[in-house]
């Protein structure tokens, strides 16, 4: 049991390592994103109302399970008092995690009808689910858990990692413009280095009651495990210093390549309002299809693969095989002595990044105030199901927004792929964006396992270097194009 408790726990160690450390929702669709634009869509860097922009650094973090619950904590609270508890009762558990840091992403317009991107980013994914099972804080044996999940048999598990960094290149330009309306088309293409992986799968794992000497016992009678992780973990020794540690880390890495590709419709709009000048719109839709690729690893010297399940196995061998495990080497040595067939695994694998098509519909509605709506549909299953990859945990976004140039205010109202709804909130004053992805982040105490925070920095040129203020008053000439020169 004390195995099972510290399986619960790996999830929050991880997230909570990440906070120091791809989705700024309020502002998608908008056409202030910018250097941040190329996140949700490579195309719309273009109809942007300023030459150029840089984001120094920004980060993003996203979470949410229901195995744990996160006590006495708000964005806005000193963790010292803060708890991390089970989350009791029967039901599927899941958790997913995505945070990334950007750092100095430019975006550079060319001319009225292309602009260029390019930038760093550190990304991380980790997502993990079980079968529906029930499980109780007040479980203190092995023979505890497994008499209350006898009617959920088969149990199963599956848990996906990667982190990477990557240099990214974008360009888009427009490829038609009839004064009434636009179509730009972009793509990216990102040189990854894959930092760290790691997955794990249990399955059919299955048991019977039996009596041992007149005392009631569980007999395990079949199961499948298999995990396994990068190999430059290995590199890792606690009697090198930090610095040696992480030249062994990163010469481990592996190097690969992904793309993401979009267009962008925009409806013009016929009569200057407020801000929006030229650049006004009424309707703009965007398509693209995000992180097409993946992240390859050489398998680490501990992965292993074992099936079936010798015989005798009873949940009081487990108990005291795994209640003093305090290794990995451990964990492997008493595995090997339960499972039929045990092998290390050599070679390659591969997890495929989280590519999904976005749909994003941005309306204006009045003056400065716009509709954005978002749809995420992943991709991978709908093409091969029994593919490694790991989940963008996004699905439908609606997201209010008031917006100029240098403020703005922005809600968006978040269902995600576990049908959980988010209400978020975000705000633009000067260079920065701040927003979380569910306010209860900040106003109760005890929500911080579902949400997370976006900080953004981007430096915006001055009235010199405004696209806007640089257009002509009739910005139709005689052939009904839109007749536009960069500022010099």
């Amino acid at each position: 049991m004390l195995l099972l408790k510290r399986f619960l726990f790996i999830p929050c160690l991880l997230f909570f390592n990440f906070l120091s450390a791809q989705n700024y929702q309020a502002i998608n669709g908008s056409s202030y994103a910018g250097s941040l634009a190329p996140s949700s869509n490579p195309a719309s860097i273009v109809h942007v109302p300023y030459a150029w922009d840089i984001t120094p650094f920004s980060v993003q973090v996203k979470q949410t399970t229901n195995a744990y619950m996160v006590k006495n904590l708000s964005l806005l609270s000193s963790p010292n008092n803060a708890e991390i508890l089970p989350d009791n009762g029967t039901k599927k558990r899941f958790q997913f995690a995505n945070q990334d840091i950007r750092l100095l992403n430019t975006r550079i317009s060319l001319n009225s009808k292309a602009a260029i991107a390019f930038g760093a980013t550190i990304r991380n994914y980790i997502y993990a689910t079980t079968s529906r099972a029930n499980f109780q804080d007040t479980m203190f044996s092995m023979a505890d858990f497994m008499k209350v999940n006898t009617g959920h048999l088969p149990l199963s598990a599956e848990a996906v990692g990667s982190t990477w960094a990557e240099l990214y290149a974008t360009y888009a330009q427009t490829i038609i413009d009839d004064g009434d309306k636009l179509l730009n088309a972009g793509a990216t293409i990102k040189l990854n280095r894959a930092l760290a992986g790691g997955y794990g799968i249990a399955e059919g794992l299955s048991y019977t009651p039996t009596i041992l000497s007149g005392i009631p016992a569980y007999l395990v009678a079949k199961g499948n495990l298999q995990y396994g992780y990068s190999a430059n973990i290995d590199a890792i020794n606690s009697s090198n210093t930090g610095t040696a540690n992480r030249k062994a880390f990163l010469e481990n890495a592996t190097t690969g390549i992904s793309v993401d590709m979009g267009l962008e419709y925009i409806r013009l709009s016929d009569e200057d309002k407020d801000e929006g000048g030229d650049f006004a719109y009424e309707t703009k839709i965007g398509i693209s299809m995000m992180d097409v690729g993946r992240n390859n690893f050489k398998f680490g010297s501990r992965s292993r693969s074992g099936s079936g399940v010798r015989t005798g196995i009873t949940d009081t061998v487990l108990e005291n095989k795994f209640s003093v495990v305090e290794s990995f080497d451990q964990f492997n040595d008493s595995l090997a002595t339960i499972a039929a067939a045990f092998r290390g695994l050599t070679g390659q694998f591969n997890i495929y990044q989280p590519t999904r098509m976005v749909i994003n519909i941005d309306q204006h509605i009045l003056h400065n105030i716009f509709l954005n709506m978002e749809l995420t549909v992943p991709v991978i299953p709908l093409v091969r199901k029994k593919l490694r990859y790991i989940k963008d945990m996004n699905l439908l976004a609606v997201t209010p927004r008031w917006e100029f140039k240098s403020v703005g205010a922005y809600m968006p109202i978040l269902v995600n792929n576990r049908g959980q709804v988010w209400v978020g909130g975000a705000f633009k004053a000067g260079p920065i964006l701040m927003g979380t992805h569910n306010l209860s982040n900040l106003f109760g105490k005890n929500k911080m396992q579902a949400g997370g925070f976006y900080v953004a920095l981007t430096i915006r040129p001055g009235k010199k270097y405004d696209r806007q203020a640089h257009y002509p008053k009739d910005r139709l000439s005689n052939n009904n194009k839109r007749s536009y020169q960069c500022p010099k």
